[in-house]
């Protein structure tokens, strides 16, 4: 019978009485034999170990085994004495590598889907401050050759220039004292306001997968406060480990930091800020001056609790955590009739 043993270095074959019969490195550098070992650590088959088990019918490659507590014992001085490293130094400074880009690869492929959600937000936010600038900028340009148009809405108002272009292609155009344009000025703010649209779809396909994302990573945070509103805060706290190690009055006063330096330095004579930006929430917002900071410090409880479980356990508790926040906010109301 033979035993097959694994370490950093390499692959090892030793016979019933402890002899080494065969060694194969796992690869002619550090990183690919740290490739090599995750894969084996995982239950994979990597090839020098198929190989040896084509080469050695009774090859023993159950871990662990009599041969791998013989080298995890006997290690140095079996790699000294089978010369695998010239001397100890060299085989400490390999096994430093090897474990160095283990490491690096562990790390790497550690989900950080949060961090997604918070670039995606982010990306959200950037689009929204462009569309505004972009739509500010075409309805003061548009607005020299037809000041009169008068749609509030900007998405409609672009769409409506990148298609009729020239004002008299409007229905019900009569007159105007805006400026005339040559054919070449109206396509070029065609053009810009095409840009705007093409701005706008790719907001609205952001937006239905920052809900997808944000509903599959953080369930319990998303039912508390949206998709939106959930990645928003995420951002703010940097990360959902951070967001889950905050005490619920750091959750609440999120996005309030710069108010509450100033109160803190003296330079705010008023009150201290009673929430950041979880005054958008609905429940919040919509309610009086006087019970918003109740409804606050309930849902920021709340919402502790979902990022811990967000993080830790990844339970979905949404349907408890919002049966209990407003069975409170209730009776908060009911309170204050």
């Amino acid at each position: 019978m033979h035993y097959l043993a694994v370490n950093p270095v390499g692959v090892f074959v030793f016979d019933e009485e402890n002899k080494l019969v065969k060694f194969k490195y796992l690869g002619s550098n550090p990183e690919e034999a740290a490739g090599k070992l995750d894969k084996f650590e995982k239950g994979e088959i990597i090839p020098e170990i198929q190989e040896l088990k084509n080469e050695f019918k009774d090859l023993n490659s159950e871990q662990p085994n009599k041969a791998t507590d013989f080298l995890r014992e006997n290690f140095r001085k079996i790699v000294i004495e089978n010369k695998l490293f010239k001397t100890e130094n060299e085989l400490n400074q390999f096994l430093n590598s090897v474990l160095i880009a283990k490491s690096k690869l562990s790390i790497s492929k550690i989900e950080r889907r949060d961090k997604l959600i918070i670039q995606t937000i982010s990306a959200l936010n950037d689009l929204e401050k462009i569309l505004n600038t972009i739509s500010e900028r075409l309805r003061e340009w548009y607005g020299l050759h037809y000041p009169e148009l008068d749609i509030r809405d900007h998405d409609k108002f672009a769409s409506m220039v990148a298609e009729y272009g020239d004002r008299k292609n409007f229905n019900n155009f009569k007159n105007s004292m805006g400026m005339e344009l040559r054919e070449g000025d109206v396509k070029i703010l065609q053009h810009y306001a095409k840009q705007y649209n093409e701005l706008y779809e790719m907001r609205k396909e952001i937006e239905k997968y920052l809900e997808i994302v944000v509903k599959e990573e953080i369930p319990n945070l998303n039912a508390m406060l949206g998709s939106t509103l959930a990645a928003r805060i995420l951002a703010l706290a940097g990360s959902l480990e951070k967001l889950a190690k905050m005490p619920s009055s750091s959750i609440q006063l999120l996005g309030a930091e710069k108010t509450l330096f100033k109160f803190l330095k003296g330079k705010e004579k008023s009150r201290p800020p009673r929430f950041g930006l979880l005054y958008l929430h609905p429940d919040i917002s919509t309610n009086k001056r006087e019970l918003q900071g109740k409804i606050a410090r309930v849902l920021s409880s709340k919402l502790t609790l979902a990022a811990r479980a967000d993080f830790y356990s990844k339970k979905d508790m949404s349907k408890e955590l919002l049966d209990d926040y407003k069975k409170k906010l209730d009776e908060i109301l009911k309170a204050n009739v």
